[in-house]
């Protein structure tokens, strides 16, 4: 490996990708750490090599005159020793994409509040005459803080610019306008598009246009998605709108700004909230649920190359896992538990997370125990739940799956008619506001402190959350144990703790 590019130390290679070598590197001069992101020399040569330098020059210009909280900024370009590279902020973070798993809808409170950010720091760019063009998954960064950092300017185009010309089609067919698939002039409403594929995808866990590149291609010029809601029943109607409106064929008929689009974002949420504004429970929701990557199908043996770091500079993978709470993994039921709560399990624990967050996994594991049959355990869940509209909601998926399953919604009819009467578990206080029990703040402080090397900075809010649910310490560590990723560190972090 090569030890200097310049004035940059070499400290290793974070990725890789067609357009070049993506390294951790180290400014002596001003003792900061940053990603050098290069163009491959065999890629150099001849007039499309001239392009392809003109077209990553382009990247620093559009990043380094962007400075936002929600987008990787660039330090410096240049060319040193027959390497041409930009250095840019290391970001100690994953791709989105790490956190999506296929047919399981995000976090709400995740979801919207990694839109909001992405939409404010589009709303600034557009401002300023940049144009993302290629906005998916792999290009946002979510750090440890579910901070979120858009990077890869690299088919960003100035305006002032003549470098992207109309009847270049630039951008990944699955997250493109349509005007991008036509070779048309763009500006920022192709990326408002782009971003309302995004939000598609966190609400519903699918695209909404998929298949080959061609067939992709089709829909987004001719057909309109199913709305989100009919995938996700649980969802308000309001976000059917906004996406309707985001992903619109015509320009002329989508949000004009970012702003709008977050605007209206915004109000969708309040609608499904019952007008109560977001609060310290959906941000620990959100930084919850970017905590721990989705978990992904184990491949086959391979014996290509291993895994990827990831680095301010985009692609897959990463360093280490947080281990968190994980909407991905459905509650772990008995050997017992009878055949129709297997199969309801994981559409009920999504309705539920939706209104309650990550504590649904415990819950309905908790209420399931001895439920002798769904409507019993839709009673329990119930209680859980504190504001109106997302107990409707929650119900509305109960007699969803009813349907699916052949059963009449009598029961569930009734539910909402009579209330439900049965006082929150400790466990439920999570997400209503805390318990009286509580914790000495050593039992607590020493619980964060051997959780953090385990999990990072995601310790404090797990170590808050289950604070509130119980006042015995024994109980509190079993719970904070259980939300690491294999026995051998919960039974670790038992004995650290000397539980």
């Amino acid at each position: 490996m090569t030890e200097k590019i310049g004035k940059y130390r070499i400290d290793g290679k974070l990725g890789s990708g067609a357009m070049g070598v993506v390294y951790r590197a180290y400014d002596d001069n001003i003792a900061r750490v940053v990603a050098l992101k290069t163009i491959r020399t065999e890629l150099l040569d001849g007039h499309s090599g001239a392009e392809l330098v003109a077209r990553f020059r382009n990247e620093a210009q559009a990043s380094g005159r962007l400075v936002h909280p929600n987008i990787v900024a660039v330090y410096d370009y240049g060319e040193a020793d027959g390497v041409t590279y930009i250095a840019m902020e290391y970001v100690d973070g994953r791709p989105l994409n790490d956190f999506l798993t296929p047919d399981v809808p995000m976090d709400l409170s995740a979801s919207v509040a990694c839109m909001s950010q992405l939409l404010a720091a589009l709303d600034y760019a557009h401002a300023r005459g940049v144009v993302h063009r290629d906005i998916k998954p792999a290009n946002l960064l979510i750090t440890p803080t579910a901070q979120v950092k858009i990077t890869d300017f690299g088919v960003a185009k100035i305006e002032s610019s003549t470098l992207t010309q109309v009847g270049d089609v630039i951008g990944t067919p699955s997250y493109m306008s349509p005007e991008q698939f036509r070779g048309e002039r763009v500006d920022g409403r192709s990326d408002i598009f782009g971003a309302g594929i995004l939000l598609y995808q966190m609400l519903t866990g699918a695209r909404p246009f998929t298949g080959a590149a061609s067939v992709v291609m089709h829909q987004i010029l001719n057909t309109m998605p199913a709305p989100p809601s009919e995938r996700h029943p649980g969802l308000h109607p309001a976000f059917d709108a906004v996406l309707a409106r985001a992903l619109a064929k015509r320009v002329e008929d989508r949000f004009q700004t970012a702003r709008a689009f977050l605007a209206a974002l915004t109000d969708a949420q309040l609608q499904q909230s019952g007008g109560v504004p977001p609060g310290e429970e959906d941000n620990e929701r959100t930084v919850l649920a970017f905590s721990r990557p989705a978990p992904r199908p184990t491949p086959p043996p391979h014996t290509g190359t291993g895994g990827h770091h990831h680095s301010a500079a985009g692609g897959s993978g990463a360093g280490g896992v947080n281990a968190g709470a994980s909407m991905g993994h459905t509650a772990s039921l008995s050997a017992s538990a009878p055949q129709w709560l297997v199969e309801v399990a994981p559409e009920l624990q999504l309705a539920l997370s939706l209104q309650i967050g990550p504590m649904a996994k415990l819950l309905l594991k908790k209420e399931a125990q001895d439920a002798a049959d769904l409507d019993v355990l839709c009673r329990r869940l119930l209680a859980h739940i504190t504001t109106e509209p997302g107990r409707d909601a929650f119900l509305a998926t109960v007699q969803t799956i009813k349907r699916k399953m052949g059963l009449g919604t009598a029961g569930t009819t009734s539910l909402a008619r009579s209330g439900v009467t049965q006082p929150p578990s400790q466990l439920s206080q999570v997400a209503s506001g805390g318990t009286a029990l509580q914790l000495s703040a050593e039992v607590m402080e020493h619980a964060q402190q051997k959780l953090l090397p385990y999990v990072g900075p995601i310790a404090k809010v797990l170590v808050k959350r289950f604070a509130k649910v119980t006042g015995d310490p024994v109980e509190f560590h079993r719970l904070l144990a259980e939300q690491l990723p294999n026995e051998q560190e919960r039974a670790k972090f038992l004995r650290e703790v000397g539980a």
